[in-house]
């Protein structure tokens, strides 16, 4: 995946680009850098660049990059909240709904697990709703829990599986 973006700073445009693949770089004016996951099992990278006293930061959840300048992201102009600032416990529930849902439910657990830790958890531990971060754990394994019932019951019943 790649993304690209020209800022402007102080008149001066500068050229910051995001690529991910086997190695996530971020690359500024030509200079390759390596990013970091913050997390092992979903993308998660919020790398900063200095340009000419302003703040810029490329902040990548999952499949969805975006650029922050000055606290504003380009894309969709919301405020900027570091990645840092996501409870532990969002990190955890990543953890634990997909390893548990794979070997709970097989590989549509983990796809479910998937799902909610690159679109849920994440959107829900930087707002700070603890309560609806619990909520999504609860509801996501009692999705698995059902996928696991009829995957039984189909297992048991014609033997498929």
């Amino acid at each position: 995946m790649k993304r690209a973006w020209d800022v402007n700073v102080n008149g001066v445009t500068h050229s910051v680009e995001y690529r991910a693949g086997f190695g996530t770089k971020v690359i500024v004016n030509g200079k390759v850098y390596r990013a970091k996951s913050q997390n092992w099992f979903v993308n998660m990278v919020d790398y900063p660049i200095t340009i000419d006293g302003a703040e810029i930061r490329v902040v990548a959840i999952g499949n969805k990059v975006d650029l922050a300048v000055n606290g504003r992201y380009l894309g969709s102009g919301e405020e900027y909240i570091p990645l840092h600032t996501m409870p532990v416990i969002a990190n955890v529930f990543i953890g634990i709904s997909t390893i548990g849902g794979y070997f709970f439910s097989g590989i549509f657990g983990l796809l479910v697990g998937l799902l909610f830790g690159i679109l849920v958890y994440p959107k829900l531990g930087l707002s700070g709703k603890k309560g609806g971060l619990i909520g999504a754990f609860v509801g996501c394994t009692l999705i698995q829990v059902v996928i696991f019932i009829i995957l039984l019951k189909l297992q048991l019943e014609f033997g498929l599986f």
